[in-house]
């Protein structure tokens, strides 16, 4: 059985588990929260498949946009 990746309730990104703190964090927005925390924003804001992609789809042009300027 592989590991079930997260995602994260705010933008739609990864989230990774930092075990030695007991939390999730996510490297495109900064979410940093507990198991706890992560399950009321889940119950709190039901965000579908579709809105996921559309987010990170907006947030990878923004990207490509951003590093396109430097």
């Amino acid at each position: 059985m592989g590991v079930q990746v997260q995602y994260c309730p705010e933008c739609g990104g990864e989230l990774f588990y930092d075990a030695p703190a007991r939390r999730y964090a996510c490297k495109s927005c900064g979410l940093y929260v507990t198991r706890e925390q992560l399950t009321d924003l889940r119950q709190g804001i039901k965000i579908d498949e579709d809105e996921r992609r559309k987010r990170r789809r907006q947030h990878g042009e923004y990207l490509e946009w951003w590093l396109s300027k430097k």
